[in-house]
C-alpha cells in the first residue's frame, strides 16, 4: 500500500509540473517558427521561379526569331552562320534558365540560400547577356537604339 501512496505522490507531483510548463508555448512558438520559414521559401520560389520565367519568354521569342531568319533564301553564308550562333547561343541560355527553373522547383529550406543566389547570377548573366546583343546590334547598324552612347 505504502507503494502505491509513493507512485500517487509522484505521478501526482509530475502531472503539477508538466501541467504548469512552457513545453506546449514552446511547441507554438516553433510550430510558427516553421510555418514562416515555409511561407518564406515557398514566396522566395514563387519570385524566382516567375523571374525566371519571364526572362525565358524574351529568350523564347529571341529563338523564334532566329529560326525565323535562318529560314531567309538569301542570307548569306556569313549571315547565316552569324543567325545560327546566334541561336545557339540563346538556346544554351534557355537550357540555363530551364536548369534554374528546375532547381528552384526542388529547393529545400537548407539548400535554398545557395540555389536563389546561383540563380540570381544566372538572372544577372542572361541580363548582360541581352546587353551584350544589343551593343552588337549597335555597332553593325551604327544605331543606338538603347540610347547609352555606344
Amino acid at each position: 500500500m505504502r507503494t502505491y501512496l509513493i507512485n500517487a505522490a509522484v505521478l501526482g507531483a509530475f502531472l503539477s509540473f508538466t501541467a504548469c510548463s512552457d513545453a506546449p508555448n514552446n511547441a507554438d512558438k516553433m510550430e510558427q517558427k516553421v510555418d514562416k520559414a515555409m511561407d518564406d521559401l515557398r514566396a522566395g520560389k514563387e519570385e524566382m521561379s516567375s523571374e525566371l520565367r519571364d526572362l525565358r519568354e524574351k529568350l523564347v521569342v529571341e529563338h523564334a526569331r532566329a529560326e525565323e531568319r535562318l529560314k531567309d533564301p538569301d542570307l548569306t553564308a556569313e549571315e547565316r552562320s552569324e543567325w545560327e550562333a546566334y541561336k545557339a547561343d540563346v538556346q544554351m541560355q534557355l537550357d540555363r534558365v530551364d536548369g534554374n527553373l528546375n532547381d528552384v522547383g526542388s529547393a529545400t529550406n537548407e539548400m535554398w540560400d545557395d540555389v536563389k543566389a546561383g540563380t540570381r547570377r544566372t538572372v544577372d548573366d542572361i541580363g548582360d547577356w541581352f546587353d551584350r546583343q544589343a551593343e552588337k546590334i549597335d555597332r553593325k547598324t551604327d544605331a543606338d537604339k538603347d540610347m547609352d552612347g555606344h
